[in-house]
């Protein structure tokens, strides 16, 4: 039992970081009737239904990124002149940090006017959306409630899978993974509000829906299962079932979703990002199949994050290599949460910078608009002043 336990903590490390984010970008491009496009540029979908004679579009390659009306018009009506959009990335026990990055923008006064996360970051967003003190989640962590939780009846599964084609053939085979997902549903349910709009601030989850390869961004309805959806690691967590829409873990495709974050908002974005840097490593590690397979991932990951990177106004990117991407540690994740925090102490001036600069711009913006709008004096003529030269007279 304890070597199946070793073994199935070490898949799991393996699969929150395997086959994440396996294109460059988010494509952002045309959907269909039910979801909306989350920006301006368009792909041609139409592409996909050439004959297989015919020389095809690259775009068939990564379905465009949707989200429902619904999730758009419950994010941006909460949204009054959004100043800071926070981007959470996924990464297993590595998010940790990010709670670490939250504490120092709060002690700065930093606004934090929206959150969208993805996977584990989909958690620590909608914890703190919905109010939970900084101190309560990172307890979370440390009194290993939330692994517990993720790894609930996982090993039991694990050891009856020669068994469970006879239960099948009573209760019907469900969707392929280790878990169900319901102890960590549990837990969400617990700690978490049952809607979106029960939040207090807006935030918005990044799932990948599994059937047609898209990804989608749920900013409404059943919250704690909107989570669990982005949460839902391939193999280890069965897909989730949203009014009839099957999805998976938002990393597939969007472990940074900072093009979505643009999409969405106006606001300076603030992003998190806690992959491995891809270090030397030497050749004998390799003889272990984990060790192999999440180099893989960390090397596929950190490829498209880069780019991912790039779209976003500000970065904090914490070392937290020490950490890996499944851990009960107690010593590991409080290290993991102050690197978060120093990391973000050291971007702080560039954060300032870049808000300055925006108030600066939105108050010309004003002024200019101010200056066209024609005043009429006394005697119903226009007369050509401004506010502020109303003020003096």
């Amino acid at each position: 039992m304890r070597h199946q336990s070793v073994h199935l903590a070490a898949l799991f490390a393996g699969l929150t970081f395997s086959l994440q984010c396996l294109t460059p970008t988010c494509e952002l491009a045309a959907a269909a009737a039910d979801p909306v496009v989350l920006a301006d540029q368009v792909t041609n979908t139409n592409a996909a239904l050439v004959t297989a004679s015919a020389n095809r579009d690259a775009s068939v390659l990564a379905p465009p990124v949707t989200t429902t009306v619904d999730s758009v018009r419950n994010f941006a009506d909460r949204q009054k002149q959004p100043r800071v959009v926070l981007v959470l990335s996924g990464g297993g026990c590595k998010t940790a940090a990010q709670i670490g990055v939250i504490r120092s923008l709060e002690a700065h006064h930093v606004p934090i006017d929206s959150v969208i996360g993805t996977s584990m970051g989909s958690m620590i967003g909608a914890l703190y959306c919905a109010g939970m003190p900084l101190d309560k989640i990172e307890s979370l962590f440390i009194e290993k409630s939330l692994q517990k939780s993720l790894l609930s009846k996982v090993i039991i599964n694990y050891l009856l899978r020669p068994v469970k084609p006879i239960a099948y053939l009573v209760a019907g085979k469900p969707y392929a993974g280790l878990s169900s997902g319901e102890g960590y549903l549990k837990f969400l349910r617990k700690n978490l509000p049952d809607k979106f709009s029960d939040l207090k601030t807006p935030f918005a989850a990044v799932v990948t829906n599994i059937t047609d390869g898209q990804t989608t961004v749920l900013a409404d309805g059943d919250l704690p299962q909107a989570v669990l959806a982005s949460s839902a690691v391939p193999t280890l967590i069965q897909p989730v079932l949203i009014k009839g829409k099957l999805y998976v873990d938002g990393g597939l495709r969007a472990n940074l979703p900072t093009n979505i974050a643009q999409s969405l908002s106006s606001g300076l974005i603030i992003s998190v990002l806690v992959d491995s840097a891809i270090k030397p490593e030497p050749n004998k590690k390799f003889k272990s199949k984990n060790n192999l397979v999440m180099r893989v991932a960390d090397i596929v990951m950190a490829a498209s994050d880069k780019q991912q990177a790039k779209s976003t106004d500000i970065l904090i990117y914490p070392d937290v290599d020490f950490c890996p991407g499944f851990t009960k540690d107690t010593a590991i994740l409080k290290r993991t949460v102050l690197a978060g925090e120093r990391a973000a102490d050291a971007i702080l001036p560039k954060i300032d910078q870049a808000l300055a600069g925006r108030e600066q711009d939105r108050a010309s913006q004003v002024v200019e608009a101010v200056k066209v709008v024609p005043n009429t004096n006394a005697n119903g003529s226009a007369a050509d002043l401004t506010r502020s030269e109303e003020k003096k007279q």
